[in-house]
């Protein structure tokens, strides 16, 4: 019976992560992974195959958009999701030899198969081919087992018609009409990739706006955006009831409780995301999954068994890719006291690959507002920057918040064309504390998005020094 300092539960983002930190440190770790291959859901299922199709739709979408004087180009009238998915085996198959690769190279031991918890320090592992179940002890544990998509038991999910987020790849066709129920992140993500490849959306919204913690004039950007696209989006609305309908191909109606009908020849529902926890032998240890399957934790990621710990989507939000790694580097410095920083995951920057993206870091104008801070905001504008007129963006914006008197960043929203990327660019300011006047003076190049921050520094400046001489109070977002 091998005994490990840690055994990881799940090799998805958070899992890999935990192993490798733990493993740097000189400690014996093994992760046990149920599925086939490492990567989870971020490699196999959903963040890469899903940023496949998006960066092929955002191509389609400029070809059909921006067409040039004299270049020709065809559309096959059979095209498949496949057919735009072309680049995404090579990508996923590099992933997994880079993962294979660390996971070797710091010696952790990879097992498959399924792991339930046999004790505190125990747990039983049911290989997939059938051989004797075996048990590994540790002294500590990290469950990263992930989540899945939720699946009512009153959607008809049959891979034709009705798909989830880990599915929807598979589509046989490429429909003409989708209907979309859940305007979170997921949502908001495939309604905007599949409007850019041509399809008639509409975006079903349980809540009165979309991503309400977002900061609203981001929000309201990016919906402008999305309509732009031919998103049709349907807020404070959910399903009664959903039909198959005979055909050849069949279709599907949704029938909503506002009293809609809504027809398409394919449904997406992707209304959450549930923990994998319902099969891992939490009663065994008195564990037990809050709503959703989801692990309470401490600072620290432990759970009430301060030997085991819980990172990744299995604890819910954020759950995502950047902060589940971080959450299990993290974990693992607390357990085993290896230095090294301890910066909640909470301040890290958080992407939506939507068609524009939205990226963000720190705190937004609502909650500045809300706590009564002194503060002002600037902002550059994409169709005021040559490199955003260059790409034909022109309806983004760059968002920058400062407190007063300070001038210091507090928060910064970005809503346009690598809005992902360029978001880093606040994040670093945020770390060394910079001020609008320090953001100002920095050099950028030229053309480029990232210089926007200069004009939306400036812009804060200006705003700041036209209330200091009007003697106005707290609480500003006028700059412009």
């Amino acid at each position: 019976m091998p005994h490990y300092d840690v055994v990881v539960l799940g090799c998805g983002p958070a899992g890999e992560r935990a192993a490798i930190a733990a493993a740097r440190a000189g400690k014996r770790v093994a992760v046990v992974e149920r599925a086939h291959v490492v990567g989870g859901n971020r490699v196999n299922w959903g963040t890469i195959p899903s940023k496949t199709l998006r960066e092929s739709a955002v191509f389609f979408y400029q070809l059909t958009r921006n067409r040039l004087h004299g270049i020709r180009y065809e559309v096959g009238p059979e095209l498949t999701v496949a057919d735009f998915m072309f680049r995404e085996r090579a990508v996923v198959q590099r992933e997994l030899e880079l993962i294979n690769e660390s996971l070797g190279r710091y010696a952790v031991e990879l097992r498959h198969g399924h792991a339930r918890f046999a004790g505190p320090h125990a747990v039983a592992v049911k290989p997939p081919n059938g051989a004797e179940i075996y048990t590994l002890t540790a002294d500590f544990f990290v469950i990263a087992t992930g989540s899945r998509p939720n699946r009512p038991d009153d959607v008809p999910f049959d891979g034709q018609t009705v798909f989830d987020s880990e599915t929807i790849l598979q589509l046989p066709r490429i429909p003409r009409a989708m209907t979309l129920l859940g305007a979170g992140v997921v949502g908001i993500e495939y309604a905007s990739i599949f409007a850019a490849l041509g399809i008639a959306v509409t975006l079903v919204d349980t809540r009165d706006r979309l991503l309400p913690y977002l900061d609203r004039e981001i929000v309201d950007t990016l919906a402008v955006e999305l309509q732009r696209l031919g998103v049709q989006t349907q807020h404070d609305d959910r399903y009664a009831r959903i039909e198959r309908l005979q055909g050849d191909p069949p279709r599907i109606a949704v029938e909503t409780l506002a009293g809609r009908r809504i027809e398409s020849d394919v449904l997406l529902y992707c209304v959450g995301r549930d923990g994998n926890t319902h099969d891992i032998g939490l009663g065994t240890l008195g564990l037990k999954a809050g709503k959703y399957g989801l692990l309470e934790v401490n600072h620290n990621y432990q759970t009430v068994h301060p030997h085991i710990y819980a990172v990744g989507d299995v604890i819910g939000y954020p759950a995502l890719a950047s902060t589940s790694m971080e959450q299990g580097r993290q974990a693992m410095h607390h357990a085993f006291g290896i230095p090294g920083p301890k910066g909640r995951t909470e301040v890290l920057p958080f992407a939506v690959y939507s068609i524009p993206e939205v990226a963000y870091i720190g705190a937004t104008e609502e909650a500045l507002a809300e706590k009564g801070t002194d503060y002002v905001a600037g902002r550059g504008h994409y169709d005021k920057n040559p490199r955003g007129q260059i790409l034909g963006e022109t309806g983004g914006v760059l968002k920058l918040l400062f407190e007063r008197p300070s001038l210091r960043l507090v928060g910064a929203h970005v809503v346009g064309a690598s809005a992902s990327e360029i978001i880093h660019v606040a994040q670093a300011f945020l770390q060394s504390g910079a001020t609008a006047v320090d953001i100002a003076e920095t050099l950028y190049n030229y053309p480029t998005l990232s210089d926007m921050y200069r004009h939306a520094a400036l812009k804060a400046i200006a705003e700041d020094r036209q209330r200091r001489k009007g003697g106005r109070g707290t609480g500003s977002g006028a700059g412009s």
